[in-house]
């Protein structure tokens, strides 16, 4: 039987209004399809193909702005449910009641919520997300990055990076965007919170903007042993991201930075994945 595929607009619509997105039932096969590395091919291109490679076409043509990253980014989310991920996103309302941008912070475990997040929240306003200045050098790929005021990081230089998030960063916020990182710098299976840097917070409190949290479960596409990017997708694992509150810059860059690991910490563990609180 043929499946409505969920538009973006209507994603965003949700989250807008009610703070939430489930995959709809009309949207979902009757069971997930099995477990299989054979995915990962496909996946690699809803994700390269369907969603970057879309960007990088419409940039060159000089048509790329944030309307049609979000819908383009679409591709990956409608892969994940077309497979028979179930993917659900709550927690966005006290998010979607303010009106102005914030630094949002999340946990990284795979490709799937950096191509997610384009279409989550841009619900809210423009995004600049952080990434490796590596991927940003990559022709045709890192003009259409910085189209859409992506900012890049060595992750090599630690004081070099600081520099960078918090003078582009506050830049970025001052006109309009939302900034986003991943403060663990890369993909993890556990979350380990001295992995999880403070620098969101740093930038939030210098900008005077709310931090978010965002507890990302996302390993229905796992990390493969040879190739990261071409691990076992099993559909049958919820996809999930919960917002936390708005943390206000009154609190401190310190205090900030606590409440977001204590939130993204307790979700995983709540959902019943591994976290190293320590």
């Amino acid at each position: 039987m043929y499946r409505v595929k969920t538009n973006y607009k209507t994603l965003q619509n949700a989250l807008r209004t009610t703070g939430a997105y489930e995959t709809p039932l009309e949207s979902r096969p009757s069971r997930p399809a099995r477990k299989s590395t054979w995915h990962a091919l496909r996946g690699a291109g809803a994700v390269a193909l369907g969603s970057i490679g879309r960007c990088c076409w419409l940039n060159v043509r000089g048509k790329f702005n944030y309307e049609n990253w979000a819908e383009s980014c679409m591709n990956a989310i409608q892969f994940a449910e077309g497979l028979g991920a179930v993917v659900t996103m709550r927690g966005f309302a006290e998010r979607a009641a303010h009106p102005g941008p914030v630094v949002y912070v999340s946990n990284h475990m795979s490709t799937f919520e950096t191509v997610a997040y384009p279409t989550m929240l841009n619900s809210f306003g423009k995004i600049a997300i952080i990434l490796k200045k590596s991927l940003a050098d990559i022709p045709i790929v890192g003009p259409t990055a910085r189209a859409v005021g992506c900012i890049p990081v060595t992750r090599k230089n630690a004081r070099e990076d600081l520099v960078t998030v918090l003078e582009v960063g506050a830049l970025r916020l001052r006109e309009g965007h939302s900034v986003v990182i991943f403060p663990q710098g890369t993909r993890q299976a556990v979350f380990e919170a001295r992995r999880f840097n403070s620098l969101g917070a740093k930038l939030a409190e210098r900008a005077g903007v709310p931090l978010v949290a965002i507890a990302a479960q996302t390993d229905f596409m796992q990390t493969g042993k040879l190739i990261k990017d071409f691990g076992p997708i099993d559909p049958s694992r919820p996809v999930r991201f919960e917002c936390s509150p708005l943390f206000r810059p009154e609190l401190g860059a310190k205090k900030m930075h606590e409440q977001s690991v204590q939130f993204i910490a307790s979700k995983l563990s709540e959902w019943g994945l591994p976290v190293d609180a320590k």
